[in-house]
């Protein structure tokens, strides 16, 4: 806030007369809001009347948005070099003099460039000197000294006419100023860039005339040779930026809204204010510019390792220090993908995921997923599949509800009263979508487990390939007892050979026979009489070896004969 002794009379008296018709303003403005055309143009200010009104219209927007205003705030806006106020206007009259309405004010601010040896020296001291809020932030969350050197912008304020407010306007501005900094909006040459440096050279800059004379001495009067009101984008050449940022209390419609024109969080802040209770939070968003290399399928620019290094801090710390944030909220800055049906699991994922779980706690889940325990035996895994799922590494799809629970369980520490109360479902319906998401996670796990069985399993070199016979089962049987006739027909013939029952034979069975009535010998009741063999021994060994000889033989033939059954099949 200024003091009043360094405020001239004159001076006091515009900033009252000011802030007394701002609210008379507010009141009676009223827009129509089926405009055809809009426009975002650049507003310059100098003490007229009609620079005024605007000047009045602007801050009335301001009061209606709800944002703090003071002397030392009208005075970046009308005064500092390095702030510059852009308007969304509907259709101009131009046949009218008179000043058409404001749909939409943006107050930005330049920031950035930063030598890196002041990067440094503030990183070593510990201390952020004042201004250049984005970047300083910026260096010391990912102590970075090079980002702190490029150029961007600060979106200081928004607002929206209250009787436009939910139409779009406020988004039309945002992707318009985006365009304009990109270079989409105008077309300048060099020659043109020089010729706007020799006029900025000629103006007389707001210090060196303050230097001239005192405070005291200065006679206010107005300026001559002013430019005009309001510069059209396209008359105008903009800055090199390679950035949008934005600082702003955390509420899920402003986050929302800033998500949707693509710009991603950097930095919040553990401590939520004293008055309003919010969080603080800091969005960026990438600008096409040729001087930073950047992948260009990526939606994020250069962005987005200090992004995905922002939410991995930010998920370690919703058990703690964000554990009493909204859920829903908190998940919308996670942004985790829950819906997998159309993706293919990364191979470093699932080698990662082997080692997740011991055999013990996966009997545990599994126990659990058939209703044989309570969710006690399982409570110390749900942190653990939480923070693999919302790092998007289990690629398994959950509805909203599923994703939710999850999330406050295992992630935020919430116990069952806190879903219920915050979801407005009941008990009953808590569990069964929590036994329903830990079923889906056990699934996926199993089945990477027995892939990775499968895939060690030993295989042969050689597959061995199945064919039909060559032979019916009809021919098959008739070749086989073929078979078994020649054996038995060779067998016979064998036993028939009169040279092999030879060897039983009875030399002069009759006078033997005789002989042995005579000594006395007996007939048997079955009708046999023992008689003694003449022959010698050296004659019967010689019989029985004639015998082998031919069994061999019969044997022999019967193996060839199989053998050649087997060439045929």
């Amino acid at each position: 806030m200024l003091q009043a002794t360094q405020l001239n009379l004159g001076l006091m008296v515009y900033f009252a007369w000011m802030l007394r018709t701002i609210f008379q303003i507010l009141v009676d403005c009223h827009i129509q809001v089926n405009v055809i055309s809009i426009m975002l143009i650049e507003i310059h200010f100098s003490p007229t009347i009609k620079r005024v009104k605007s000047f009045y219209r602007m801050m009335a927007l301001y009061v209606a948005s709800h944002y703090k205003n003071s002397p030392n705030d009208l005075q970046l806006m009308a005064d500092a070099p390095s702030h510059h106020l852009f308007v969304l206007l509907g259709p101009v009259d131009e046949s009218k003099n008179h000043l058409p309405d404001i749909l939409c004010v943006i107050q930005v601010c330049l920031e950035g460039q930063i030598s890196r040896k002041s990067a440094l020296k503030s990183l070593s001291q510990g201390q952020s000197p004042f201004g250049d809020q984005i970047p300083w932030k910026f260096c010391e969350q990912f102590q970075d000294t090079v980002f702190p050197g490029l150029s961007g912008v600060r979106i200081v304020r928004i607002a929206v006419h209250p009787n436009a407010l939910g139409l779009g306007y406020g988004s039309a501005a945002v992707e318009l100023l985006a365009r304009y900094y990109e270079g989409q909006m105008s077309n300048f040459t060099e020659e043109d860039a020089e010729e706007n440096q020799e006029i900025e050279e000629t103006e007389v800059k707001v210090t060196e005339a303050a230097e001239k004379v005192s405070l005291l001495e200065e006679n206010i009067t107005p300026k001559a040779n002013l430019p005009p009101l309001l510069v059209h984008l396209h008359e105008r050449r903009p800055e090199k930026l390679h950035y949008l940022g934005v600082s702003f209390g955390l509420t899920r419609d402003l986050f929302r809204f800033w998500r949707k024109h693509n710009f991603v969080p950097f930095y919040i802040g553990q401590i939520p204010n004293n008055v309003t209770g919010e969080h603080s939070c800091m969005v960026l968003r990438a600008l096409n510019n040729d001087e930073i290399e950047a992948d260009g399928s990526a939606q994020y620019g250069f962005l987005v390792p200090f992004y995905q290094d922002f939410r991995k801090r930010f998920r370690r710390l919703l058990g703690t220090s964000f554990q009493t944030l909204d859920y829903k909220l908190a998940m919308s800055i996670l942004a985790s993908k829950i819906n997998f049906s159309e993706d293919d699991p990364k191979e470093e994922n699932l080698k990662s995921l082997l080692d997740l779980l011991s055999p013990y706690d996966m009997k545990r889940l599994e126990a659990y997923t058939n209703s044989s325990v309570d969710l006690p035996m399982v409570l110390d895994l749900v942190p653990t599949l939480a923070h693999h799922y919302f790092q998007e590494k289990l690629p398994v799809t959950l509805s909203p509800v599923q994703a939710s629970i999850l999330f406050c369980m295992g992630l935020q520490n919430r116990d069952i009263t806190y879903i219920k109360k915050e979801t407005k479902l009941e008990r009953e319906q808590i569990m069964s979508s929590f036994r329903k998401v830990m079923k889906k996670l056990y699934n996926y796990l199993y089945s990477v487990a027995a892939k990775e069985i499968d895939t060690t399993m030993p295989r042969l070199n050689k597959e061995v390939t199945l064919a039909p016979h060559n032979i019916s089962v009809d021919d098959d049987l008739n070749e086989a007892a073929r078979e078994v006739m020649e054996k038995q027909k060779s067998e016979n013939e064998v036993t028939l050979n009169p040279e092999y029952l030879q060897q039983y034979a009875i030399v002069d069975r009759e006078g033997a026979f005789e002989k042995a009535l005579q000594n006395g010998a007996k007939v048997s009741a079955g009708g046999l009489l023992s008689v003694k063999s003449s022959r010698s021994k050296q004659e019967k060994r010689g019989k029985d070896k004639e015998a082998s000889k031919s069994k061999r033989k019969g044997k022999n033939d019967g193996e060839k004969s199989r053998s050649n059954k087997k060439r045929k099949s």
